[in-house]
């Protein structure tokens, strides 16, 4: 016996040491015999003592079941397994709440895992038995702290999880305004007046663009959504076409009215387009043009998809018009997909169609033409572009955790498509008016890509700064790499601002 009481005491001289928190139960048989007690009381029919000693039993029991539980919970934290570490936890705690050891890790657990709530609760109880306890105090107060910033979520099971959508912050108004600074690397040809003749500026220097407001690429957008239902997107632009474009588009607006049904939007939309330029028929003209679009969009869960159509048959020019006429067509898809919490992927294909005709006798265009063609007749340019971008999100953040920078990176593939002096431009078939820079006269010549002309890469990055809970300021840096069927490659670099609310 006194052999047996020297080694129990060593043991637990041994773990009080080294700090372990497995605990040792000396309630072996006590349960045994009070329930045996008990039994005996209710056959004298001694209901009422009877049922007093069933519950000492059961008492017993439960703080031998509690220690076991503790035990098994403290081996399963060692090894990292945290989430079936709190589970035995929480039964021990259960069967014995005053089981000090048990609520210090079962608190220090939730706190461990970020459920500050339920180790505020925990920490409490334990403090109210144990006023002097030593171990919760440290992480407790940090838990106070953490909760303030952090709002707790409802536990939900994983098929409740699956299906909520997630959170979606509503913003009533958001506006941005932003300009471009371009500059070139001029290396090739700068053709004039429909390739009449040509210079060749070399050196690197700022490219100019003529505009309505100011002579750089500009836009301001503005969105207005007064109930989740309903959203009103007004642009107003000088758009930046790419380097091998004429710069003869001098400001775009669009209004949109857009409807949100669950997870489908859906809308319409009028786009104005100015043109002033020299581009096309050897003389400065200004022309504008109109037309209807559509937008469709659908969002679910981390993907979201938006199509925008404006057809250049709505309102097409037709044989009967007169004059010198603008007809303009543009298709865009956008597709984001959330990869990451942090991380969004999203992919672009964007394709704008230009035409200017020329419906009437112009004996400009009579002899330009070396006496070819005097009316009928129409220029095409189109662009291309072909993305695909990441953007990482909350590169650093504000004290109270909102994001404070974000990055995107964006590649395009770009293709410049053209085709001068088509005189078959009423017809809708592929006929070098800009449907994919295809000309159904060449096609049968075997020149099937006869409106192609140049490709490009372009580059950038973007860096937002979010530097108040409305206001934010953003910039970019654009670099496009052009072929040798260009003349130059640019540098641009945007800056723009923008407030939401």
């Amino acid at each position: 016996m006194k052999k047996n009481t020297i080694f129990i005491a060593s043991v637990s001289a041994i773990f009080l040491c080294t700090g372990a928190t497995f605990i040792f139960s000396q309630d072996t048989v006590n349960d045994i015999i009070i329930n045996k007690r008990g039994v005996e009381l209710g056959e004298s029919k001694q209901l009422d003592e009877a049922i007093k000693e069933f519950d000492k039993a059961i008492n017993i029991r439960d703080r031998a079941a509690a220690k076991v539980y503790h035990n098994k919970a403290y081996s399963l934290e060692q090894k990292g397994e945290m989430a079936e570490a709190i589970k035995n936890y929480e039964q021990a705690w259960k069967r014995n709440p005053r089981q000090i050891v048990t609520g210090e890790r079962l608190g220090h657990a939730y706190y461990k895992t970020e459920d500050y709530e339920r180790a505020i609760e925990v920490g409490e109880a334990v403090l109210k038995i144990d006023p002097q306890n030593k171990n919760v105090p440290p992480w407790l107060e940090d838990a106070y702290k953490k909760r303030a910033g952090k709002k707790q979520k409802p536990e939900v099971t994983k098929q409740e999880e699956l299906k909520q959508e997630p959170e979606e912050q509503h913003y009533y108004f958001y506006m941005t305004v932003d300009a471009m600074m371009r500059t070139g690397l001029f290396y090739g040809r700068k053709y004039h007046h429909n390739e009449l003749y040509y210079t060749t500026p070399h050196g690197y220097r700022f490219v100019t663009d003529h505009g309505l407001i100011v002579d750089v690429p500009e836009s301001i957008f503005l969105r207005i959504a007064p109930v989740p239902l309903l959203q009103i997107n007004v642009t107003v632009e000088k758009p930046w076409l790419g380097g091998a474009m004429p710069n003869f588009i001098e400001q775009s607006q669009m209004l949109e009215i857009l409807f949100r049904f669950k997870k489908v939007q859906f809308g319409a939309g009028v786009m104005f387009n100015e043109y002033d330029s020299d581009a096309a028929f050897y003389r400065r003209y200004k022309l504008w043009d109109t037309k209807v679009g559509f937008i469709f969009g659908y969002k679910k869960d981390k993907v979201e998809a938006k199509f925008t159509w404006y057809p250049r048959m709505l309102i097409m020019d037709p044989r009967s018009s007169t004059g010198k006429t603008l007809d303009v067509g543009m298709f865009r898809m956008d597709y984001t997909y959330q990869a990451l919490p942090n991380i969004r992927v999203h992919a672009l294909v964007l394709a704008r169609d230009y035409y200017v005709f020329c419906h009437s006798f112009d004996w400009r265009v009579f002899y330009a033409s070396y006496y070819h063609y005097s009316q009928d007749i129409a220029d095409y340019w189109g662009v291309y572009d072909l993305g695909l971008g990441f953007t990482f999100n909350n590169l650093v953040n504000h004290a109270d955790g909102s994001e404070l920078f974000s990055l995107t990176f964006e590649w395009l593939e770009r293709f410049y498509l053209r085709d001068l002096e088509n005189d078959n431009p009423y017809t809708l078939a592929p006929n070098g008016q800009g449907w994919f820079g295809l000309n159904l006269q060449k096609f049968t010549k075997g020149k099937p890509f006869s409106g192609f002309r140049s490709l490009s890469q372009v580059l950038s990055l973007r860096l937002n700064e979010q530097i108040t809970r409305n206001f934010f300021m953003y910039q970019k840096v654009i670099v496009e790499l052009a072929d040798q069927d260009s003349e130059h490659h640019e540098f641009n670099l945007q800056v723009g601002m923008g407030v939401k609310f």
